[in-house]
């Protein structure tokens, strides 16, 4: 059987579900789900809401059953697994009866790639347009915000004015997270129209665009490679001075084998230090655990400003 232990939120979930499926699938072996207890347990209401609009995608799978031996070549326990990059085939070879236990992130498209078609039909689901009629001539931004912020993952904000200056359209729309004072006194200048939603309508309102711009995460990544639309513009990030994060070190989504993505190269990370503000205006997004040792260090560092000035 495969187990799959979810940790993060929706859009790390959606990785994590497709590859136990697909080792399920290819094995023939049952497949569990625990949810992630991301945001206090709200994260899987938030996932089951998305998934019950998806054409395909139960998180349980009848196939053979095994209690042991226990694999975990795809855990993140194992020394030898890094959590984004694996050996699919090699899984998928050992017909062996036994139970794998399944933890990581998977952010890898060339893991996805060849079965991109089965997951797209997994995924289908309808589009939702609230009450806005979209347009061809349409533009869809989406922000990620908020925590990633704190996380020291948050895009420069001169990625989207500076793009919206070279393109041209009818209306700009704007979903995601955390939008705040900053957001949008950035993209002030374009008069865009903010919606938002759940996040399962969030997304399913982003898939019914033709042009999307999508943030540096794997919610504007999904609804992206889901969509049917011509244009995806995304960025690549460059070099992070500020964390060592997995997500920005190891994670590696650049789809290349599709003419409508075009890449934004060494788009830079967000200028300024995040500060007890951004913390406190994102506490819904981060674990307890983040937001103590976040105060902790900004007052640490006040302290040692203090300490210098006298």
């Amino acid at each position: 059987m495969v187990h799959l232990q979810m940790n993060g939120f929706i859009a790390d979930n959606l990785y994590q579900y497709v590859i136990a499926r697909l080792i399920a699938e290819e094995l023939g072996f049952q497949l569990e789900v625990s949810h992630s207890k991301g945001k206090g347990g709200v994260n899987a209401q938030e996932l089951d809401e998305l998934l019950s609009h998806c054409t395909d995608a139960p998180l349980s799978i009848v196939g053979d059953r095994y209690a042991e031996p226990v694999d975990y070549a795809a855990h993140e326990s194992n020394t030898a697994f890094d959590g984004f990059h694996l050996d699919l085939a090699a899984i998928f070879a050992d017909k062996s009866p036994r139970r794998l236990e399944i933890r990581g992130y998977f952010q890898n498209y060339t893991l996805l790639r060849p079965y991109k078609a089965r997951i797209r039909r997994w995924f289908d689901m309808p589009v939702f347009s609230g009450h806005y009629e979209i347009q061809p001539g349409d533009l869809l931004a989406h922000i990620r915000w908020g925590d990633m912020v704190v996380f020291d993952l948050a895009m420069s904000l001169s990625f989207y004015s500076d793009l919206l200056q070279r393109l041209e359209f009818e209306r700009l729309f704007v979903c995601g997270c955390g939008i705040s004072e900053e957001v949008r006194e950035a993209l002030e200048p374009f008069s865009p129209i903010y919606v938002q939603g759940t996040p399962a309508e969030d997304f399913r309102f982003m898939l019914g665009f033709n042009r999307i711009i999508q943030s540096n995460s794997g919610f504007a990544w999904w609804a992206g490679f889901l969509s049917s639309a011509s244009e995806i513009y995304c960025p690549l990030m460059g070099q992070n001075e500020r964390t060592d994060h997995s997500a920005a070190t190891l994670r590696d989504l650049r789809v290349d084998d599709e003419d409508r993505y075009h890449y934004v190269e060494d788009v830079p990370y967000l200028e300024r230090d995040y500060t007890l503000r951004d913390v406190l205006a994102s506490r819904d997004q981060l674990r307890k655990k983040r937001i103590a040792s976040s105060i902790r260090q900004l007052a640490a560092q006040a302290l040692r400003k203090l300490l210098f000035l006298r």
